[in-house]
């Protein structure tokens, strides 16, 4: 089978919104329903990773949400909205673009950012004299990745930015709504407002009294949870009587599968339990508690919005207004285009694409599939097989091709070290194999997932269990069943680290490169794994290769692991040649600028060069300066200091590097030394005792005696 997803090379299509006749007066000229001239002020609030289904006013029986209901009651609920991706970043791209990914090119959350050249929603509103602001709940939607453009205030601050605490990714809803609510208080009207909370996403972990009460659901306690945060919010706006001056816009932005499937979480398949979200919209002046089947996509909130606060709609949205339906109007059936792929981009699957044309909806793929979800909307009976499904495909290729347009490929980068380890610290892997146009059944997502579970399952065995064998034996039956699983090879290789089997990490890590020659995961878990054995050699001989892996041209990581592999071997001049490249892709890239400053002070001590020595005094500073819990680069800073003859401020150095990290050994042997120097024999023998009791038995003899010496020269 051979899919193309020649999205960008497209021309552009500009798909206009159906003109209304007219409007109501007071939301024409952004008036308030009392007939002030106050114009009307917009809260968009999106839920990650919400089923339809676990509202109770979407017919939700196993979990309860007051506070959404209440504004589904007043408001008008869309009972079949559907969204277009099924991961984070892409999916709320679609809805403050107002245009399909084959549009903007934002297709995953880890390789791609916001094209510049498109309009958003906010620069919309803040064109239109309004203040804008937005708080965000989790990494996936940070700043860097473009959807910030328009708004006056974009709070992503999610605690620390220090890359040695990825955990530090997301905050909880309690805090987002605190910062929005804050803003509220002090903001003056027109204003509109963004509001993301991240709760419902994998790992749920719902805070009491919902952990409790949801203890066999924990899901479905993060939406309560959710629920009564932004109950706070909507009691805020009734009290102030914003509320009838407020249009309130409220989905989710992609859904959550279960289990439903085989899949556990979302990112991988695209049936409607991670398509199918809610939508709920209270504007003022409109009857509450309406409702509409039709079906309706995230594209569709761009127009809406700008036809019910008068704003002007730039050229090229691509969904329609859904205000006819809120002025009693039956919508008629559009064809919604969808798509899941990230594992195309990120893991090197086959991709996902297709559309719904209501009740119908086709899933192209090399297994591809056919539902009438009006007999079947969870997906069970599949009417692809057997038939001819070439008209659906022409279908589908008609809609990309129309959907597509040049921005596009501006939206392609490659992610930075932080960025995939922030994403993966969410459950988002990223950094696999390049993308490929030719697919096999077998490389079908579906054909994929079982094993991606079964690797996940062996990790939980082993971590949470500490059952070795058993999470050894499902991912070596993993590589024995399907050899092309690239998370196997990563996991079982650091199962044997951790069991203290580094040469059969080595070695599975080796045939993962033969089987999967470009994928990044394993060259960078491969790199990694050699650096911690000390074998630089082969390190430094993977050079080419990792020249010739696309993701690993923006991943400072790589760079530095060769500088510190050329650095363990003495080439000192060629370590910084990867340490700078590693520093021009990150400058802020504290273990670069510390193992530069390693490579300066080794360079400095053969050559007796006095200004490179001040060079790498330098580097280790800013090092320090980017993160002052980085103990290696104190390690180093002591090293320097007490090479230009500093004694002192090397052991202030040391000592500092000893408090982050104790179990930075060789500082122990630092401070021994440099105390044996200064005459203070007492100190010196108490950090060269504690050398010796973690040490002695991996030293060789003379290294040994050396040591010894030393030892008694503090008696």
């Amino acid at each position: 089978m051979r899919i193309r997803l020649n999205f960008a090379q497209a021309r552009r299509a500009v798909v206009m919104p159906v003109m209304l006749a007219c409007l109501a007066a007071f939301l024409s000229c952004g008036q308030s329903a009392d007939g002030s001239s106050q114009k009307i002020s917009c809260l968009i609030i999106t839920i990650d990773t919400l089923r339809a289904d676990r509202l109770s006013s979407f017919g939700s029986v196993s979990v309860s949400t007051p506070g959404i209901d209440r504004i589904a009651a007043e408001g008008f609920k869309f009972t079949r909205c559907f969204a277009h991706t099924v991961t984070t970043l892409p999916s709320h791209t679609n809805i403050f673009l107002g245009v399909l990914p084959p549009n903007h090119g934002v297709h995953d959350n880890a390789n791609f950012a916001v094209p510049p050249g498109l309009p958003t929603l906010a620069e919309i509103f803040r064109q239109a004299g309004y203040e804008t602001a937005a708080f965000i709940g989790a990494y996936p939607l940070d700043r860097r990745f473009g959807l910030d453009r328009g708004f006056s205030l974009y709070d992503d601050d999610y605690g620390t930015q220090d890359f040695s605490r990825p955990v530090f990714v997301e905050r909880p809803a309690s805090e987002v709504v605190d910062r929005a609510l804050g803003w509220l208080k002090t903001v003056s009207s027109p204003w509109f407002l963004w509001v993301h909370v991240f709760d419902p996403h994998y790992p749920y972990s719902p805070p009491e009294p919902f952990r409790s009460a949801y203890a066999d659901n924990p899901y479905d306690g993060e939406v309560a949870y959710v629920d009564r945060e932004l109950d706070r919010l909507f009691s805020f706006l009734r009290q102030t009587g914003l509320i009838d001056r407020t249009v309130i816009i409220l989905t989710g932005d992609h859904g959550e599968s279960l289990g439903e499937h085989g899949e556990k979480t979302h990112g991988y398949l695209a049936y409607n339990s991670t398509l199918h979200v809610p939508l709920i919209i209270r504007a003022p002046g409109f009857k509450g508690g309406q409702s509409q089947a039709a079906p309706v996509s995230h594209v569709d909130l761009f127009p809406t919005i700008c036809d019910l606060l008068g704003l002007k709609k730039p050229p090229g949205l691509q969904g329609r207004s859904l205000l006819p339906a809120l002025k009693g109007k039956k919508l008629s059936g559009e064809k919604i285009y969808f798509e899941s792929l990230y594992p195309y981009y990120s893991r090197g699957w086959a991709p996902i694409i297709g559309y719904i044309d209501y009740p119908f909806k086709f899933i192209d793929s090399p297994l591809p599939e056919l539902y009438n979800l009006e007999k079947d909307f969870k997906e069970l009976n599949n009417l692809a097989p057997g038939r001819d499904l070439k008209k659906e495909r022409q279908l589908l290729a008609a809609l990309c091709q129309a959907a597509s347009g040049p921005e596009a490929e501006a939206a392609r980068v490659s992610p930075s070290r932080e960025s995939l380890e922030r994403l993966r610290s969410l459950g988002y892997l990223g950094g696999g194999s390049a993308a490929r146009q030719d697919f096999k059944p077998s490389d079908d997502v579906k054909s994929f997932l079982p094993y991606e579970n079964r690797a996940e399952e062996a990790m939980t065995l082993f971590h949470q269990n500490g059952r070795v064998q058993e999470a050894i034996d499902l991912l070596q039956a993993n590589l024995r069943e399907k050899g092309d699983h690239d998370l196997s090879y990563s996991y079982l290789s650091s199962l044997y680290l951790e069991t203290g089997r580094p040469g059969d990490a080595l070695g599975v890590l080796r045939r993962g490169l033969e089987r999967l020659p470009d994928n990044y995961t394993i060259f960078l878990t491969y790199i990694s794994t050699l650096l911690q054995l000390g074998q630089y050699e082969e390190v430094a001989g993977s050079a080419d290769r990792a020249r010739s892996i696309p993701q690993a041209q923006n991943d400072p990581e790589i760079w530095n692991s060769l500088g510190s592999a050329l650095i363990g071997l003495g080439r000192h001049e060629e370590a910084l040649e990867f340490l700078e490249k590693a520093l021009a892709v990150d400058p802020d890239f504290p273990a670069a600028l510390s193992n530069r400053g390693l490579a300066l002070l080794m360079k400095a001590r053969s050559g007796k060069n006095r200004q490179t020595l001040e060079k790498a005094i330098d580097s280790f500073k800013e090092a320090i300066s980017k993160n002052q819990a980085y103990a290696p680069a104190y390690n180093g800073l002591g090293a320097a200091y007490k090479t230009a003859g500093n004694t002192g401020a090397a052991i202030t150095a040391w000592l500092q590097a000893l408090q982050l990290d104790p179990g930075l050994n060789q500082v122990l042997y630092n401070l021994g030394f440099a105390f044996l120097e200064r005459g203070e024999k007492v100190r010196a023998r108490e950090y060269l005792l504690k050398y010796k009791d973690r040490v002695y038995r991996f030293l060789s003899p003379a290294e040994q005696r050396e040591l010894d010496e030393l030892i008694k020269r503090t008696r």
